[in-house]
């Protein structure tokens, strides 16, 4: 059996259709419908379940989908470990979100660098809802990421490794120690709360019944807290040891909630890649810097 009509199911199946999967191989669609009708006729058996519009996998494929994940991670590990680096791969790429870059991530790829300086290591910045879908497509080797809100796939896996705690940050000067206070003075400079971190704040909000006098929203953290910086509004920030101790010096800042709202700091990546020890090396680098 060939490599690739597994890695046709695969795409199919992670791209939502067979239009996209061909798109993303490069390939044109008769190619793919072509490559799963030879590997149902190989397995004996219909993969999908074509009496709708879009033809979807059957049970015998969620099967089939499952060990032809398992197959190709132990093909990637087997090119790997027969490799002259000893088992290691000789390049990375890593998703990291904004806070991670300014917070301990550089100190583990230091310490990554010194144990294997054969690796080259890619950084890829974006938020956590745009990493995510990388790392399971495969984009990505791992990304370090908030701790997604929906059920994980279960080809791949988030540990963490920090926490970050929410604070409302105002203009130098702002008084009191009510947060609420703060958002009935000032208008609301929000984060995307369709974003995975603008949807926590949002929940919270509207759960302790606050009701911001005006709101102004970007897409950017930085963006938020550059806004705040000209005295245009409060934002609601997370933010690790290192960032909160530059912010405490710029801006009035006040815990957000009661108890104070968090979120979890991770390692996402598939369960089955050829870069697990050099993930795992950074996991432990990275839980021993932030103490947890």
């Amino acid at each position: 059996m060939s490599l690739r009509p597994l890695r046709t199911l695969v795409a199919i199946a992670r791209k939502g259709s067979f239009a996209a999967a061909a798109e993303h191989l490069g390939l044109t669609q008769a190619a793919v419908s072509l490559q799963i009708k030879g590997l149902e006729e190989e397995l004996g058996v219909e993969l999908f379940d074509r009496s709708g519009r879009r033809p979807r996998l059957n049970a015998a494929g969620r099967v089939a989908l499952e060990r032809a994940e398992e197959i190709l991670a132990l093909y990637e590990e087997l090119k790997v470990r027969l490799s002259p680096e000893g088992g290691l791969p000789g390049s990375m790429v890593l998703g990291v979100i904004p806070s991670a870059l300014t917070g301990p991530v550089p100190r583990a790829l230091a310490a990554l660098k010194t144990r294997y300086p054969q690796i080259q290591v890619r950084i890829r910045s974006g938020i956590s809802d745009a990493l995510a879908p990388r790392v399971e497509d495969g984009e990505l080797d791992a990304a370090f990421i908030s701790e997604p809100p929906y059920a994980i796939p279960p080809h791949c896996e988030w540990r963490p490794y920090d926490e970050e705690p929410f604070y409302v940050v105002g203009p130098p000067g702002m008084a009191g120690s009510d947060d609420a206070a703060w958002f009935r003075e000032l208008p609301f400079v929000r984060f995307d709360k369709t974003a995975w971190t603008g949807a926590m704040v949002q929940g919270q909000i509207m759960a302790r019944g606050i009701r911001p006098r005006d709101v102004i929203e970007v897409d950017s953290i930085e963006a938020v807290l550059s806004l705040v910086a000209e005295g245009l509004g409060v934002a609601v920030v997370p933010f690790n040891r290192a960032r909160l101790a530059v912010a405490s010096e710029r801006f009035s800042v006040l815990p957000f909630g009661d108890p104070q709202l968090k979120r979890r700091i991770g390692l996402y990546e598939r369960r089955r890649h050829p870069g697990r020890a050099v993930t795992d090396f950074l996991l432990e680098e990275l839980r021993g810097i932030c103490s947890i």
